[in-house]
């Protein structure tokens, strides 16, 4: 297990500090006095380790650690779930440079312990391209100093569906839990990255990779009793790039299910700039899924950790240095554990 770092001075500058309340808003019920606030996010970093894949303005530009670091460190989030992220090689054990930077920067620069796991993508043949191999896995990252680890991953097993003649999930579910101290509340992380909206299987269909991700989670909610029993718990929070577009319905897999998106409100989370007239626009793709009937999550509220001022100039300058998706984040209200 490792810690993340960091070294150098502020890059990202007036490019950070605004954020949006989001969706829902805060319940009425005051915080009672024993309890304390952790933050939750997922933030999709665009192709980290690889910037000849990144969309301009940021192709070719790699990120850097310290630009990584201030931002995270600028949210305030206590766990994150981290999409696109490359590992240096295509077998175990999974290590990301990338992120062993980021990790001793956060350490060194802002005074924050940070640990995370990596979920690889299902397995390539051999002969597939470097890239494929290493980039676009997930992880989940939380500050050491306020959350502790309880046993291993679950990797949620999803298999086939004859329809779309594919692996669900090939970016894998799967399922880590932590415990924020001796007795008091506990919970499930399962990052998510679900199907891209490219298509290139029914280029004709603009309906495919919707129903491919509606298929997507539909194959998930059958694992969920089996993810409560293994580790005796109902607190399970899904976060992460969900790729769904306004007023699709996928989201209604969820919440059937008994979790409330807390981005229902469908606010853009990617950073795009101009006023939308070219027909390229902010998309609401990043979500938390929050159990409905949990105390812990009563907050019901989403945050996107946009640019300061929401300039175009500051949106072109957050491409470039960190990710074409802000960061989200929620609240958990910690007090005693009640399962």
């Amino acid at each position: 297990m490792r810690v993340w770092s960091v070294i150098g001075k502020l890059a990202v500058g007036m490019i950070l500090g605004a954020t949006l309340l989001a969706t829902n808003a805060p319940a009425d019920d005051p915080k009672p006095s024993d309890q304390q606030e952790i933050r939750i996010g997922a933030w999709n970093i665009e192709w980290l380790g690889f910037p000849d894949r990144r969309g301009r303005p940021g192709k070719d530009n790699p990120q850097t650690s310290e630009d990584l670091a201030d931002y995270i460190h600028s949210t305030g989030v206590d766990v994150l779930a981290l999409e696109e992220i490359g590992v240096d090689q295509a077998t175990e054990p999974w290590t990301s440079r990338e992120l062993d930077s980021l990790q001793q920067v956060l350490k060194d620069r802002h005074q924050e312990p940070w640990e995370f796991v990596l979920f690889p993508k299902k397995e390539y043949a051999d002969e597939m391209e470097d890239f494929i191999q290493r980039g676009q896995h997930l992880a989940l990252a939380w500050r050491s100093d306020k959350a502790t680890r309880v046993g291993d991953p679950f990797d949620v097993p999803i298999g086939d569906d004859p329809e779309f003649g594919v692996k669900f999930f090939e970016r894998r579910a799967n399922a880590v839990k932590l415990s924020f101290g001796e007795g008091k509340t506990d919970a499930v992380f399962i990052p998510i990255h679900l199907k891209s909206n490219r298509n290139d299987v029914q280029p004709n269909d603009p309906t495919y990779t919707m129903r491919q991700r509606n298929a997507e989670l539909k194959a998930f909610v059958r694992f969920l009793p089996a993810l409560r029993e293994h580790f005796k718990d109902e607190d399970i929070v899904i976060l992460g790039d969900s790729n769904i577009l306004d007023g699709q319905p996928t989201s209604k897999m969820l919440t059937d299910a008994g979790f409330v998106d807390l981005n229902s409100a469908e606010e853009g989370t990617t950073a795009v700039w101009g006023d939308g007239s070219t027909g390229y626009k902010t998309a609401p793709f990043d979500r938390i899924y929050v159990p409905a009937q949990q105390p812990e999550f009563r907050a019901l509220d989403l945050t996107v950790h946009r640019t300061a001022g929401g300039t175009d100039d500051e949106i072109k300058e957050f491409r470039r240095k960190l990710s074409d998706h802000y960061l989200v984040s929620s609240l958990i209200l910690i007090g005693q554990d009640d399962d």
